[in-house]
């Protein structure tokens, strides 16, 4: 089985990229150890290889690289901690073509966006729809999710991905 791990990397906050992109090697690194023959993600297999291209080609190629990771997946393992326009369109790839997603995000107060109050034009007052405040309504809804995993730290994320991965698993 092929996973693909997709993850906003773009607007992770400087202070924990360190940490969060050591957290997607763990991931990538437990996925191997338990279920998968291939761990496919951006780090390694699209964005290092993408510095060595002419700078107006690059938009062009991460897509079509990214976009052809996503489809050879047998699983895409989507941590959306950190929320991005690219998680968001190699989600609907994997929607599309019916992969299984197992969508994750860690749950802690400081990743938590507040409720917040609009006006409409017609003076009506709304909450706007943002769930618990962690990943847009619009992508917990997606069918192609075959699980949610919402955890507290690095290891308990590791460990539930993986067993969700497992399950998915044909021996």
């Amino acid at each position: 089985m092929t996973a693909y791990i997709a993850c906003g990397l773009t607007a992770v906050p400087r202070g924990v990229f360190k940490d969060y992109t050591n957290f997607i090697h763990q991931l990538a690194s437990a996925l191997k150890t338990s279920s998968c023959d291939a761990v496919r993600y951006a780090l390694v297999d699209s964005d290092p290889q993408l510095a060595e291209k002419p700078q107006n080609e690059r938009a062009r190629l991460c897509y079509l690289w990214d976009r052809e990771l996503v489809e050879q997946a047998d699983v895409v393992v989507a941590d959306g901690t950190f929320p991005s326009i690219g998680l968001g369109i190699e989600l609907q790839i994997a929607e599309s073509r019916d992969i299984p997603i197992v969508l994750s995000f860690r749950k802690t107060a400081s990743n938590r966006l507040a409720p917040i109050e609009y006006e409409n034009p017609d003076h009506t007052h709304h909450f706007l729809q943002i769930g618990e405040g962690f990943v847009s309504l619009m992508a917990l809804g997606l069918p192609a999710i075959f699980r949610i995993v919402e955890y507290r730290d690095e290891s308990d994320g590791i460990r539930q991905i993986a067993e969700a991965v497992s399950l998915l698993q044909r021996k």
